[in-house]
């Protein structure tokens, strides 16, 4: 006893601190937990009942009387917490039962019970703009600054759109507190500056981080002129603004001398030199900062960055390039850096007052030591000045006299390279940490939003969050995002047009950093809502962020339940975590109601629809007609259009089977199906065996910009799934004035309901006859048909419009903002913080452990798959006879084989699905039906259908409109023990089958010649064939060589792996020269038979990529050769440079002499006269040989100009949206203009009459040249 007793006397604080905690523990779990089962009677308020925005008054709430809903105390209490009557002591003697109640009533009675609650909170009155305008001052900004186009977009990038550009994104950034100790020093010497030093002003006062101070050392600049008009209003603003610090040096010290000046005045903890006229982006220096506040093995970060002013490009180098840096400078000067390390080195070597003395601490840190990271964002503008400024960097003896040097100073950093650093990898139950590095409280003048979402790529839920995004700031709010997840993020640029405020935090934080992050984030800007969006990271941090980040109403939207992920999905998460939760909207009442049913409070749900953009999804009758033309529709006939993905849960069987039972009960019909999928194939095949191909287009995957011209081109939009939340397809097919026949699933009866459109739910034995019905009825009434679509207009355009949803969910932030004054004391407090930290070291533990497992969940489901017993085979079953390997070689099996009595194959995916599942076959890009566009003509009277080639039934009728001819699965088969016979197309065959593969109606490959069974057989282990029908300089470039990027990855990882090509001197010169490859892994295929000695080859196992049609080269097999090509030779991918180049090529060295300019030299002098400024003019013979200098030139080309020929082959060494002027004589081939098309060149076309393909001769008109050029090269 005695020893209890001491036990308890030592430990009793330890005690009553775990009792706490249990207690704590019960508390929340009895209140996450509470399953609500009550009558229809007790259901709250409607939500229609909002407060009044002109007044912050309690009294004045819309609606009149307030339905009368509250539970009973008793009865509440209970079910939450038991039958205790004791209350806890909450902060300032708040009563923790009685606010806990509170804290889950509807908010209407929350104003009516709280007597207390005098004014309603700001969210719930309009924003008062004078007021905003006085508190913002000069950083006041009109409330619709949108950006028109994509920001910082890599593939697009517009360089006009600097930081400081009207048409950017605004955020008032200011201080909350001027006088604070800095985090940064921003390094500025001024040395005659002119006024771009206001642009560089601008980007620095504009930062996100403004707990800033900037130094500006006048290097002794001896124009006054320039001192006093821009350098003395910052010495004046200095007394204003205490961040701002201006030094003046008696005498020049040179660039790197005036930094170390002011550096004795830093009183950053970082430092960052910014020269006088260059600019940084928005949120760099906080993000920088932050990476080094939590990566303390580093000493520097960097940005990628863009180069404007002289030149124009961006820059992704920099430390991620390591020991490079030692041989040539890839960090960009504006690094921001820790200023102690700066100092204890000696800060910048003032000798170098020429250049280099950035390169050259650089090195310096190196050699102590010191590396950095860069981060994968463009942040640093990089005004480019003309070639001469930094004359050491381009005098190789000074430079190889500076390396030298450098070798010198700094032999530890030379022999042994840079550090080799790495960001740490997430350990198994890492701490979280809860001390916020610094302050950073920005002045609020306007109501602002943190949206927090796991990432900004392409898809429905994105296109919500940016549609609210860019609603809330044209109402004049401030919105910040947030993203979770590590991921490409292809829609930043477009979020960039909405706001500077995003953080993409897996790319400056630690993942388990992300919780302090955000709470500095939201203490930082002080924002009104905190608004999740299908996010299982922002789930697992809400009890962090309540104890933490006290302030602003928690609330999630959830778009859709889904049963068989995590039991509900993004819905179940938010039920778990609705105590957490101030308000949870869902995206309709049937999603609402199901959450009620597993747990969530009804007094803290709500129901916004997706509202769709009425006026970018208009009506437009004129596409009706368009479609019908280009896709040969009649007139009077109703056309159906599926759009999705084609997955099993869209049921495309059920949309293939409706059509063919309303085409045999004899109602006529069109319909079009865009998308692909792993059924893409299925469907397609359906379609033709029901005899439904003319009627039915499949289109495949095309823009999003392209749907909806056929959708507005149709009459009905229909979509059988099995699951949807409410299809964002139908919303923007009803906006579009076409009504809906889809699946009563989801909340999807909320939106089409039976005044509009048509309903049936799925999985039923009559699904299908219930749909043939519909179908039918509406193929016999188009009156009624266009009654239904403009209904569908209707009801978009009265409640269901983008500007609907933003006002309900402003009244439901409203809502959020009232809940949140009792939750928030609820949960800041240090007992819940401390186990919030416990909570979310447990899901930063799932989340990797899950992607820890994810590889051995995928292995295992590929397990299942290939285990399974195979699909029942309708119709009649083939068997492939047993191999006659190992017991016989190759050359015996070749020497007794009949291949005219081989099983052919002409599909090889259904070879696959019906015959031999166990073949591989690595599925690659699909190609889809994109739109090809005629060739630009000079001459507006041209008609194109007049230069028709008679044999191209690929372009039956040149409109403009050409869809890719046919969609495709591209993939790389491997079929083991096979042979390559001889002949005119390489055929593959083995001891069972022969592989005459079609597509499109159209032979890829022919039967072998009969001399095969006294051929010499060549053996490979491993051997990749690019050989189909036609051996020709033009169609290798074009449908054989483009197959090699589909093997391209195997190729490199594994040297066993022979390539064969055509055994011709420009395949040899190809591949040899060209791509480098060791000519021990190619193996030449002799095209024809009679060759002495004949060959046949066989491989142990054969890869044989998807075959190419004649004149029909895919998109994605070209442009990856063109990559290829420039991988090999060492040109980069993404140009730097501006074009250099108009190539001519003529055909004087080509190997058929057909099609010769007669006046060569005077098209040659023409072009020459209206060559671009600043480009020469590069002639090519014509010669078959594609040589690493001509592909340098083409990457560099701003036009490629010649006879149509294989002498234009170089077109696939230039750039995408190099001009293609292409001289056609009358029913041309369109083979190089389908392969400009994949290149996405700008195929323009001169036309020729009177003269033909076999034409000897052919004279180019002069002057419809000229007018070509003039258009052409001006555009």
């Amino acid at each position: 006893m005695k020893k209890l007793l001491l036990f308890l006397k030592r430990n009793f604080i330890s005690i009553v601190i775990i009792c706490s905690l249990l207690f704590h523990i019960i508390v929340i779990h009895k209140y996450a937990s509470f399953n609500i089962h009550r009558d229809q009677d007790l259901v709250s308020a409607r939500q229609s009942q909002q407060y009044l925005k002109k007044s912050n008054t309690k009294d004045q709430l819309v609606g009149g009387v307030i339905e009368k809903y509250l539970y009973k105390s008793d009865k509440y209490l209970s079910n939450y917490f038991g039958n205790g009557e004791k209350s806890i002591n909450y902060g300032d003697n708040t009563n923790f039962e009685k606010t806990a109640h509170l804290a889950s009533q509807h908010p209407a009675s929350i104003v009516e019970m709280d007597s207390n609650l005098d004014t309603l909170p700001s969210l719930c009155s309009p924003i008062d703009f004078d007021q905003v305008e006085q508190c913002e001052g000069d950083k006041y900004y009109s409330p619709s600054v949108v950006t028109p186009t994509p920001v910082l977009d890599e593939n697009k990038m517009d360089y006009t759109l600097k930081p400081n550009s009207e048409h950017r994104a605004k955020f008032a950034y200011q201080p909350q507190d001027m006088t604070q100790e800095p985090i940064i020093t921003i390094l500025t010497p001024f040395y005659n500056v002119g006024p771009v030093i206001l642009e560089t002003a601008d980007a620095i006062f504009g930062q996100s981080l403004q707990n800033f101070q900037w130094i500006l050392v006048n290097d002794g600049s001896p124009n006054k002129t320039l001192v006093e008009m821009y350098l003395e209003p910052f010495k004046k603003k200095s007394l204003t603004d205490p961040r701002i610090l201006v030094v003046d040096l008696p005498k020049n010290k040179g660039l790197p001398g005036a930094r170390n000046e002011g550096l004795v005045f830093a009183k950053g903890k970082y430092l960052i030199p910014l020269d006088p006229d260059d600019m940084i982006e928005n949120t760099y220096l906080e993000k920088a900062v932050w990476f080094l506040e939590t990566h303390p093995e580093y000493t520097l970060t960097n940005a990628w960055s863009l180069g404007f002013g002289y030149k124009e490009y961006y820059w992704k180098n920099g430390f991620q390039n390591g020991d490079i840096n030692m041989k040539e400078n890839m960090i960009t000067v504006a690094t921001v850096m820790r200023t102690k390390v700066l100092k204890e080195i000696g800060g910048f070597d003032a000798n170098l007052r020429t250049g280099m003395e950035d390169w050259d601490l650089w090195m310096r840190m190196a050699n102590n030591g010191h590396w950095g990271h860069t981060l994968q964002e463009f942040h640093f503008w990089y005004r480019v000045s003309p070639p001469g400024k930094w004359a050491s960097i381009y005098n190789e003896t000074k430079f190889n006299e500076f390396m030298a040097n450098q070798k010198k100073k700094y032999p530890v950093a030379f022999t042994q390279g840079v550090p080799k650093l790495s960001r740490p990898e997430q350990e198994k139950m890492e701490s979280v940490q809860d001390v916020i590095p610094f302050d950073n409280k920005l002045k609020k003048c306007r109501p602002r939003l943190l949206l927090l979402i796991p990432h900004m790529e392409v898809g429905g839920a994105d296109q919500f969050n940016y549609n609210f995004a860019q609603g809330m700031v044209q109402d004049g709010w401030e919105i910040s995002i947030a993203t979770t997840r590590d991921a490409p993020n292809k829609w930043l640029p477009q979020f960039l047009r909405v706001t500077p405020d995003i953080f993409i935090m897996p790319r400056f934080s630690k993942v388990t950093d992300q919780t302090r992050f955000l709470a500095y984030l939201i203490k930082s800007r002080g924002f009104d809502v905190v608004f999740l969006s299908n996010s299982e990271y922002g789930y697992h941090y809400l009890s962090y962020l309540r104890a933490n980040a006290p302030g602003p109403a928690y609330v999630d939207y959830t778009h859709s339940e889904t049963p068989k992920w995590k039991n509900g999905g993004y819905a179940r998460y938010s039920a778990g975590a609705e105590v957490l939760l101030d308000r949870a909207i869902f995206a309709s009442e049937h999603l609402r109601q199901y959450c009620h049913k597993i747990g969530h409070n009804p007094n803290k749900t709500a129901t916004v629809l997706i509202g769709i953009d009425s006026d970018k999804y208009a009506p437009k009758p004129e596409n009706r007609e368009l479609v019908r033309k280009e896709l040969g529709f009649p007139d009077n006939v109703l056309v159906i259009v599926f759009v999705a993905r084609l997955e099993s849960e869209k049921q495309p069987e059920v949309f293939a089977e409706v059509l063919k039972r309303v085409d045999e009960m004899g109602y006529d019909f069109r319909a079009i199906s865009i998308g692909d999928g792993l059924l893409f194939e299925d469907l397609n095949a359906t379609i033709v065996k029901n005899g439904l191909a003319d009627k039915v287009k499949l289109l495949g995957n095309i823009p999003n910009s392209i749907v909806s011209k056929y959708v507005s081109g149709s009459d009905v939009f229909f979509l059988p799934s099995k699951v949807e939340g409410i299809s964002l397809a139908i919303y923007e097919a009803m906006s579009q004035g076409v009504c809906a026949v889809s699946a009563k699933v989801g909340g999807q009866a909320e939106l089409v309901t039976p005044d509009v459109g048509y309903l049936v739910i799925p999985g039923t034995p009559t699904e299908v006859d219930e749909y043939t019905e519909i179908i039918a009825d509406l193929a016999s009434n188009l009156t009624h048909v266009a009654d239904l679509g403009k209904k569908s207009r209707e009801k978009i355009l009265n409640g269901f419009s983008v500007k609907d949803t933003l006002f309900r969910l402003k009244e439901e932030f409203c809502n959020a903002a009232i809940v949140s004054k009792y939750t928030t004391s609820l949960f800041n407090n240090k007992v819940v913080s401390k186990l919030s930290n416990e909570v979310a070291i447990l899901g930063f533990e799932y989340e990797r452990a899950s992607e820890e497992l994810l590889p051995i969940w995928n292995t295992l489901q590929t397990t299942i798959k290939q285990c399974a017993p195979p699909a029942v085979v309708v119709g009649k079953k083939i068997e492939r006879k047993p191999s006659p390997y190992p017991v016989h070689h190759p050359e015996e099996v070749l020497e007794h084989l009949n291949i005219t009595t081989l099983r052919v194959v002409d599909d090889i995916l259904e070879e696959k699905q019906k015959v031999d599942r166990k073949m591989k076959i690595i599925l690659k890009d699909y190609q889809d039906q994109y739109i090809r566009r005629n060739p630009r003509v000079a001459n507006k009277d041209f008609k194109a259908n007049d230069f028709l080639h008679p044999l191209n039934a690929d372009v039956e009728t040149w409109n403009n409109i050409l869809p890719y001819p046919f969609a495709q699965q591209e993939y790389l088969a491997y079929i083991p023990n096979a042979f390559i016979g001889t002949g005119a197309s390489g055929t593959v065959f083995d001891w069972d089958r022969i592989f005459l593969l079609k597509k499109a109606n159209k032979q890829l490959y022919t039967m072998p010649s009969d001399e095969y069974q006294r051929c010499q057989v060549i053996k490979s282990k491993k051997l990749v064939s690019l050989i189909q029908v036609y051996f020709s300089y033009g169609n290798f470039f074009t449908e054989q060589l483009p197959k090699l990027s589909l093997a391209y990855e195997e190729i490199n990882n594994d040297p066993e792996i022979n390539i064969l090509v055509p055994n011709t001197p420009y395949a040899r010169m190809t591949m040899e020269e060209l791509l480098k490859f060791n000519s021990s892994r190619i193996l030449y295929y002799n095209p024809g038979e009679g060759w002495d000695p004949c060959k046949v080859f066989y491989a142990e196992m054969l890869m044989l990529p998807t075959p190419i049609p004649t004149g029909s080269p895919p998109r994605e097999m070209m442009d990856s050769m063109r990559n290829i090509i420039y991988e090999k030779n060492n040109i980069d991918i993404v140009s730097k440079e501006p074009t250099k180049y108009v190539i001519y090529s003529s055909r004087a060295m080509t190997w058929s002499k057909k099609r010769m300019v007669a006046n060569e030299q005077e098209v040659i002098d023409t072009i020459k006269a209206h060559l671009p400024k600043n480009h020469e003019l590069y002639i090519w013979s014509g010669d078959e040989k594609l040589t690493p200098e001509l592909v340098h030139i083409a990457s560099k080309a701003r036009a490629l100009i010649g006879m149509t020929g294989s002498n234009l082959i170089p077109m696939v060494a230039c750039r995408s949206n190099t001009t293609f002027i292409e001289f056609m004589h009358e029913n041309p081939w369109l083979t190089y203009w389908s392969a400009a098309e994949s290149l996405s060149l700008v195929p323009w076309m001169l036309p020729i009459k009177g003269c033909g393909h076999d034409s000897e001769s052919i004279q180019v008109p002069i002057e419809d040249l000229v007018n070509t050029l003039k258009l052409a090269l001006s555009s």
